[in-house]
């Protein structure tokens, strides 16, 4: 079982997109479950997710009383996952369902070798905020955390169970999923996906969201 987790947050013109693309693209290849956390968006991502869990046995939504971010929402559907594997995604097409399914052949592939595995990108089709938000980030993971550097910290990652249950035992409210994965092992692998353009609206990571996260 893989568990496919997805912050939702101000998606409600992606969201059934990209969740009718997973199913059929994974199809009957993986057995999988998608969890959407809804992170408190502004605009009807609720009801379109409440639509995929009524037309999907395999879709699952947590909404959340308030907006948390997207590392506590990660973290909320991390609690509540079942599989052995666990694949988080962003809710705005940028990660598309071919590339997941890259990622997870990989992933199950060197299994024995990686308990994550994160993407990269030949060409990063962001914002020039997001970018220097990302390099930067990369920037102090080097210093901070002994990252490798030629690892690019993503938001879509392969893991196993062994550092779900591991995540999941971190109880502050400080959360930086990169920074316990890092913490905890190793043994992390990267393979190059398809990074696509935002279909509509711009990243939710502002300047002060961003600041936050590099406090985290």
């Amino acid at each position: 079982m893989i568990s496919i987790i997805i912050p939702v947050f101000n998606s409600a013109k992606t969201i059934s997109i990209l969740v009718d693309d997973i199913i059929k693209t994974l199809g009957e290849n993986y057995k999988f479950e998608v969890i959407l956390v809804n992170d408190s968006s502004r605009d009807n991502s609720e009801e379109k997710c409440k639509e995929l869990v009524a037309k999907y046995s395999n879709i699952t939504l947590f909404s959340l009383s308030k907006n948390v971010g997207e590392h506590n929402a990660i973290m909320a559907g991390l609690n509540k996952c079942s599989g052995e594997y666990a694949v988080t995604m962003s809710d705005d097409l940028q990660h598309s369902a071919s590339a997941l399914q890259e990622l997870i052949k990989y992933g199950i592939k060197e299994k024995d070798n990686f308990d994550a595995v994160y993407t990269y990108y030949e060409k990063k089709r962001d914002s020039f905020l997001k970018n220097f938000g990302s390099k930067f980030n990369g920037f102090i993971a080097n210093l901070l955390l002994n990252k490798p550097k030629s690892l690019y910290i993503s938001d879509f990652r392969f893991i196993n169970r062994f550092l779900i249950d591991e995540i999941t035992k971190y109880k502050s409210p400080f959360t930086y999923i990169d920074g316990i994965i890092l913490d905890i092992t190793n043994r992390v692998g990267r393979v190059k996906v398809e990074h696509n353009e935002r279909v509509q609206g711009k990243s939710g990571y502002t300047l002060i969201k961003m600041l936050q996260l590099w406090s985290n």
